[in-house]
């Protein structure tokens, strides 16, 4: 167990230029393939938004929650969404799409998921600048508390990094895994507290459940740190359950690329 995790860890911070290298490639890449380029990155997930808040906020008259105006409530949910979920879908196929580079040469496999989640941290940053630019305009302005942010991004890239570690093994032996992560993400939206807060006032029981998805305690964070001036010390138990999670998907994921890195062309 500790030997494949020294593994792991020891390729992907001696290769961490290697890594930005290729996460800035691939991302230069999906901007040439458009005329206006950068401009979708913050033209997609403001779309998104706004279709949920018209939906949501005007279509089902959701003023808000705790105090918090709809609009700014939803933004910062789905900051941290925007984020989590392309990490995870794409994750899956993470080494499956470099196969023509590890069966021509020697490969440090294990920092393909950190690729996907450095490429996809710029797609993040496009999408706090655009929460920032609409939590000015709401009249909310940046305080201690929101340094925190910092903490739960890191948060999100060390899930998603340990969760595509195993899924993009499991992907290399069943091509089914893929299709499977990319429903299970459809359903996930709805059991995140993304759109809504997740919480159940006649069944206290579900709430507690729903709070065992580590998503649960990134997207309350990125809330907290902004509307109710809290610090992740405020969660000890959440933070220790959560941490407890990446740990043990960062072994099993560790314990498959280890087993696997020479098989992996074989399973081609």
């Amino acid at each position: 167990m500790f030997k494949s995790i020294a593994y792991v860890l020891k390729e992907n911070f001696s290769n961490v230029y290697r890594i930005f290298c290729i996460a800035r490639y691939e991302l230069l890449a999906d901007m040439r393939d458009s005329k206006f380029g950068i401009f979708w990155n913050f033209a997609s997930p403001a779309i998104q938004v706004i279709t949920y808040w018209l939906v949501f906020g005007i279509g089902m008259n959701r003023k808000g929650y705790s105090g918090v105006p709809f609009l700014p409530w939803v933004i910062v949910g789905f900051a941290a969404w925007w984020y989590i979920n392309p990490c995870i879908t794409q994750g899956c196929s993470a080494v499956f799409s470099k196969i023509n580079v590890i069966t021509k040469m020697k490969f440090p496999i294990s920092i393909l998921p950190a690729t996907v989640c450095v490429k996809e941290f710029f797609n993040h940053l496009c999408m706090l600048l655009i929460m920032f630019v609409a939590l000015f305009l709401f009249g909310y302005y940046p305080n201690i508390y929101w340094i925190n942010l910092i903490y739960y991004a890191f948060c999100a890239f060390m899930l998603v990094e340990s969760l595509a570690l195993v899924t993009s093994v499991l992907t290399m032996m069943w091509r089914d895994v893929k299709k499977l992560v990319v429903s299970l993400m459809r359903m996930l939206l709805y059991l995140s507290p993304v759109l809504w807060p997740a919480a159940f006032k006649n069944y206290p029981f579900m709430t507690y459940v729903m709070k065992l998805n580590p998503v649960y305690y990134i997207v309350t964070g990125y809330r907290d740190s902004i509307f109710f001036n809290k610090s992740f010390l405020a969660h000890p138990a959440m933070t220790i359950y959560f941490w407890i999670v990446v740990i043990v998907l960062l072994i099993i994921g560790s314990s498959l690329m280890y087993h696997f890195k020479r098989k992996m062309v074989d399973m081609i």
